[in-house]
């Protein structure tokens, strides 16, 4: 008789709580997904938090949270997952009443893009581990992931002559009423432009900034556009990450920077462009431009792009071209620019298979820009 009732038992007992977990499984239980920040370097480890609260007398003995991100966030717990053309997370927890947990999940932003999480799956056991119960949860969480910065001395270096184009000869006087900001002396800043106070202040130097009587823009122009059916992913993203530091150079001297380029955006499948602007605003908006580059889509033909810009903009702005395309169409369109007297630079990125073979005609105005180096 006592072994009856036990069975009953255990039979009413499996019975309420498949009906209680059927019922309320899902109820008071709140998971969220979020980045620990909303903008990162390439190359930069940050961290994904899964948030997981079960507000109720039910316990949650097995809770499974599934979810797909980039295969270029590189985790440091490789545990539950797979790779393939995506990263596939599958993390098991067992989670009490009314209790709240935290995990944490390190990982490296490998590569420069623009990233999101927009689903995430919840399964859930019974207490006895017989039942699952499935249930979804849309998510809108983003990841800028930006250009890495170039070396700052490299940079400086390979730029030096061009940046004293640009702020000397580019530029009219300064304009010593139309004060600006002060900022930390680079190697190219005049002695005389040192402020004093503030270097004594912060035990670093300082120099003022000022607005500019007159000034032009500087227009950058990103082709990656390849030259044969062979595509160099590396170099197009070396070009992008000079057109990076590149603005944040100009831009915290002053000069107005616009960035135009044949690549397509991976959100309107448009190419991207940028007017001219300045500013912390500004230099935001072109690291989230360039953020966003597929290379994966095809680039738009390079020359109607460029000859249509060169049209509307004055010959006295300066133009920075990156490109290790190199082909004769486009060489002599710069070749043009230059008998108009139009002052330019042509940087080409360069690896082991691509070489310089630009006419000598041009030889002055080409930046050579080992990869790797």
């Amino acid at each position: 008789m006592n072994l009856l009732m036990a069975l009953l038992g255990a039979v009413l007992l499996y019975k309420l709580q498949n009906f209680l977990y059927k019922k309320s499984w899902n109820k008071g239980l709140n998971v969220d997904l979020s980045f620990s920040k909303d903008v990162a370097i390439e190359g930069e480890e940050i961290s994904l938090v899964e948030t997981i609260s079960n507000r109720k007398l039910l316990p949650l003995p097995i809770l499974q949270i599934k979810f797909m991100t980039s295969r270029t966030f590189i985790f440091k717990d490789m545990d539950n997952s797979a790779v393939s053309d995506n990263y596939y997370r599958n993390d098991m927890t067992s989670v009490m009443m009314y209790q709240k947990l935290i995990k944490t999940l390190l990982f490296e932003c490998s590569k420069r893009g623009f990233y999101t999480i927009n689903r995430m799956d919840i399964v859930c056991s019974n207490l006895f581990l017989t039942q699952e119960y499935v249930g979804s949860y849309d998510l809108n969480i983003q990841l800028y992931v930006y250009p890495r910065p170039i070396e700052l001395m490299r940079l400086e270096v390979t730029f030096s002559k061009m940046m004293g184009s640009i702020l000397t000869k580019r530029f009219i006087n300064e304009d010593p009423f139309e004060f600006r900001n002060i900022r930390e002396y680079q190697s190219y800043d005049a002695m005389k432009a040192i402020n004093w106070k503030a270097s004594a202040r912060t035990d670093t130097l300082k120099v003022n900034v000022f607005d500019y009587t007159s000034s032009q823009q500087v227009i950058i122009l990103l082709n990656t556009e390849p030259e044969t059916i062979w595509k160099y992913d590396d170099l197009n993203e070396e070009s992008i990450r000079i057109a990076a530091s590149l603005s944040k150079m100009l831009i915290s001297q002053g000069v107005p920077v616009s960035l135009y380029t044949n690549a397509k955006d991976l959100i309107t499948k448009e190419i991207l462009e940028l007017p001219a602007g300045s500013g912390t605003n500004h230099f935001q908006s072109i690291q989230e431009t360039l953020s966003r580059i597929d290379l994966g889509l095809e680039p738009k033909p390079f020359i109607p792009i460029i000859q249509q810009k060169l049209m509307d903009t004055s010959t006295s702005d300066y133009i920075i071209i990156l490109s290790y395309n190199q082909k004769k169409d486009l060489q002599e369109l710069m070749l043009a620019q230059k008998q108009v007297k139009r002052e330019f630079a042509w940087i080409v990125p360069i690896n082991q298979d691509i070489k310089i073979r630009i006419i000598r005609d041009l030889s002055e105005h080409i930046i050579e820009w080992k990869l790797n180096e």
